[in-house]
């Protein structure tokens, strides 16, 4: 698959986490708006949102390593975060299904709740939201941005 192809895959994914259900002037406002955003690790600065626009149709002749990587890096992060509030949310209606029964979580079961959502959460790398940490291994450096 070409990478034009790939960033093309990408950036409607990412839409689809980001503003889902909306047309995609918002789908491409929503990928640009993160792209740009100065609290994520792998910030391009230069982008603009005809760029992110020709990604999203394939119209891009082709895609840096760096614009390559940023998508990806996105998508895992974003992934992680819904994957965290559907967890969240699936642990909530687990508890009221329980207090609806009349049977009250003990202390015990309200720790281990808590536990595993801050776990899923810092996995989701929401418990620190300025850290620079690297997903899955990615060296900046080796991207060609600066290493913060």
């Amino acid at each position: 698959m070409s990478s034009v192809l790939a960033a093309r895959d990408l950036t409607r994914d990412l839409a689809a986490i980001l503003a889902p259900g909306q047309g995609w002037k918002r789908q491409v406002s929503a990928v640009y708006k993160k792209l740009t955003d100065k609290n994520f690790e792998w910030v391009l600065d230069d982008l603009t949102w005809n760029r992110v626009k020709s990604w999203f149709f394939a119209e891009a002749r082709r895609v840096d390593y760096q614009e390559m990587v940023a998508l990806k890096e996105l998508k895992a992060v974003e992934e992680a975060r819904l994957e965290h509030r559907e967890f969240v949310a699936k642990t909530t209606r687990l508890a009221q299904a329980l207090a609806a029964t009349g049977e009250a979580l003990s202390r015990e079961e309200m720790a281990l709740l808590a536990r595993l959502e801050g776990r899923s959460a810092a996995l989701a790398g929401i418990t620190h939201p300025g850290s620079r940490t690297t997903l899955r291994g990615l060296d900046r450096s080796r991207a060609g941005g600066d290493a913060r």
